[in-house]
């Protein structure tokens, strides 16, 4: 019996088994809001979640999973869990779904997270957002072009307007970025 082991269901989800000791356990692994994420899929992982996060941290480290996302395209420090793996700093490391939406916080969850965070550390999770689109229209553009469709299709056109609107947006934030803000770049809101 294998100790990992993936099934590829479509190009936004892929199926995980990972043996835990003598316990096969499933995972989801699925691309939603522009990141890839990672999902317990069992119910034993989901009741119990100091087991779970033990399970996803080991995942973590199991060098056939670092090649299944190389393989894949999908890069380690870009994943994200619905898992809390450190307790004592939930907002950096538990996933909402919607946590690209930040309008579900109300205002106390607003105010946190501007108090919690500096414009800088706001911009530069802005910055990865949109280069985690680029790269997912890039592929799209890879696969549209080994198919045979090329810059002739309407399509094809259009995805390349799409990579170009994030590549100047990415590359306004950066000028935002690197424009001199006196004291505040390093000072919380």
């Amino acid at each position: 019996m294998l100790e990992f082991s993936f099934e590829i269901i479509d190009e936004t989800k892929i199926n995980i088994q990972y043996k835990y000791g003598s316990q096969l356990f499933n995972f989801n692994l699925f691309w939603s809001n522009g990141h890839w994420t990672l999902h317990p899929f069992d119910g034993i992982l989901i009741e119990n979640r100091d087991m779970c996060s033990l399970i996803v941290a080991d995942l973590l480290k199991n060098k056939d999973f670092h090649v299944m996302l190389a393989k894949e395209k999908i890069m380690l420090s870009h994943l994200r869990t619905t898992v809390n793996l450190q307790p004592d700093d939930p907002e950096q490391f538990e996933v909402n779904p919607r946590i690209d939406d930040r309008s579900y916080q109300g205002d106390d969850g607003l105010m946190s997270y501007i108090e919690n965070h500096s414009f800088e550390e706001i911009l530069q999770q802005e910055q990865q957002q949109i280069h985690a689109r680029v790269e997912f229209f890039q592929e799209i553009i890879q696969k549209m072009f080994m198919e045979g469709i090329g810059p002739e299709d309407p399509d094809f056109s259009k995805v390349q307007s799409i990579i170009r609107i994030y590549k100047d947006t990415f590359d306004r934030l950066g000028n935002i970025s690197d424009n001199h803000m006196g004291d505040y770049n390093n000072k919380r809101w």
